[in-house]
């Protein structure tokens, strides 16, 4: 599944693919954010590194609450590919790139906190959410 069609996803999808559980090694391409690496990003989702590489290697699913989680910073990055797209930019943009630097930099609007320090809940993740769309109506500017 892309970031893009996870964004895009009706959330009954959604729901349903965090109750299945997404796969360890379908997630562990989404968490190798450019910048960041997998392991400081599942540190910022409050996922196990070690228990996380075991599910990879058992190929098996991650739990509800793990994949809630995961799927939540796919669709992050969804949300960036969306809003670059809407807005005409290049077709070529590295969305995950992008984020990965923007999660690790102090905003006003969070309190000059980092946008990655609010990624292991969802509340904070909404957060993060929607201060990335506040930004781009210029909300924040």
């Amino acid at each position: 599944m892309t970031y893009a069609a996870i964004y895009h996803a009706p959330v009954t999808a959604r729901i349903g693919r965090i109750r299945e559980g997404v796969a360890a090694t379908e997630a562990k391409d989404w968490l190798d954010l450019p910048d960041l690496g997998r392991n400081a990003t599942l540190k910022a989702l409050d996922l196990a590194v070690a228990t996380f590489n075991r599910k990879v290697k058992e190929r098996a699913n991650l739990s509800p609450a793990e994949s809630e989680r995961v799927l939540g910073l796919a669709r992050l990055v969804g949300q960036v590919e969306a809003m670059v797209r809407d807005a005409g930019g290049p077709a070529d943009f590295d969305a995950r790139a992008w984020l990965s630097r923007w999660l690790q930099e102090p905003l006003p609007a969070l309190g000059h906190a980092r946008p990655l320090d609010f990624l292991n809940t969802m509340e904070g993740q909404r957060l993060v959410s929607d201060t990335l769309a506040k930004a781009v109506s210029g909300a924040y500017a």
